[in-house]
């Protein structure tokens, strides 16, 4: 029997979105906020991600690789050790090398539609029985 459950019904309430493309970062945080999300940043900086979960932990998170302050790897390896469920939106990396490095990553190589995006999340919160 397949679920009828939506993504927002099923998907976590709070998401660090780590991306300095300001565009690109408003998109994504309005498609996030549709969904019934609360958006943690977004972030421009590897430094501001990292701030921003020293206290708790958001539900997910959606990074770009390579930001205003180098590469987004410190939060990615403190987050995905953390077992914070992790979707990389970049068009600097290896989808295969950020896979292996972070399994169970999922991987939306820039540009993405927002469907897209909503589609990878989807297959981590909604079970599909």
């Amino acid at each position: 029997m397949k679920s009828t459950a939506t993504l927002t019904e099923k998907a976590p309430s709070e998401v660090l979105l780590v991306e300095d493309e300001a565009v690109v970062a408003l998109d994504l945080q309005f498609m996030l906020e549709d969904l019934g999300m609360e958006v943690w940043g977004p972030c421009a900086t590897v430094r501001a991600g990292l701030d921003l979960v020293r206290e708790r932990l958001p539900g997910a998170a959606i990074l770009d690789v390579m930001l205003a302050d180098g590469e987004v790897y410190e939060l990615a390896d403190r987050l995905h050790e953390a077992g914070v469920p992790l979707l990389f939106h970049s068009g600097h990396a290896e989808a295969s090398q950020l896979r292996e490095r972070y399994p169970g990553a999922a991987v939306c190589p820039k540009p993405a539609m927002p469907s897209e995006i909503e589609a990878k999340l989807a297959k981590w919160f909604i079970p599909s029985d």
